[in-house]
């Protein structure tokens, strides 16, 4: 059994790169399908016009797609 002065990691920038790739795609993804669906559903539950549930929405749209687009590139490059 190898020690740990022994262990190397071998670093590899590709998986780096795959990871942020990953990030920023499901970020990309996120953003206008949380911004949609929260204006849809603002817009269905309360008297408010399209305008106004769309903006509404908007802040807690990209908070939310940012932090599930996110998670989801991490998620999908777990090995």
């Amino acid at each position: 059994m190898p020690s740990m002065a022994e262990h190397t990691d071998d670093f590899d920038g590709s998986s780096d790169s795959r990871m942020g790739r990953a990030i920023l795609r499901g970020v990309a993804i996120g953003f206008p399908v949380a911004v949609l669906f929260l204006t849809a559903v603002v817009f269905v539950i309360t008297d408010l016009d399209l305008g106004d549930s769309f903006a509404t929405a908007l802040l807690p749209g990209i908070l939310l797609g940012g932090f599930g687009g996110g998670f989801v590139g991490v998620a999908s490059t777990m090995d």
